[in-house]
């Protein structure tokens, strides 16, 4: 037997091609929306109407599957759309969860 023919047999064997891809992104666990108290959502309020176009924030939303955080300055604030956008993240007004002002 070859050394070529003698390494075939120890090769591995993926008979369902991407299988192993999908396994992965079923092992990654949704995490459900957090649910703002009275006094979280006024505080959020507050703090939305306060920021302006060219504040660095800290903010924390909900993103496909789960929490995330972005930090940087505001480039876009559109009230009507309800959404701001840190640097380029559009962050849509109900998907987030706190908002830190850095100084």
């Amino acid at each position: 037997m070859t050394r070529i023919e003698r390494a075939k047999q120890f090769m591995p064997f993926a008979a369902l091609h991407g299988y192993e891809d999908t396994v992965r992104k079923k092992e990654f666990v949704k995490s459900p929306r957090r649910e703002l108290t009275e006094e979280e959502n006024a505080n959020l309020t507050e703090i939305v109407s306060r920021i302006k176009k060219g504040d660095v924030i800290k903010a924390e939303y909900y993103a496909e599957n789960g929490y995330t955080e972005t930090e940087g300055a505001i480039t876009e604030i559109d009230l009507q759309a309800r959404y701001i956008r840190v640097v380029k993240t559009p962050i849509k007004f109900d998907d987030l969860y706190s908002i830190k002002e850095i100084k």
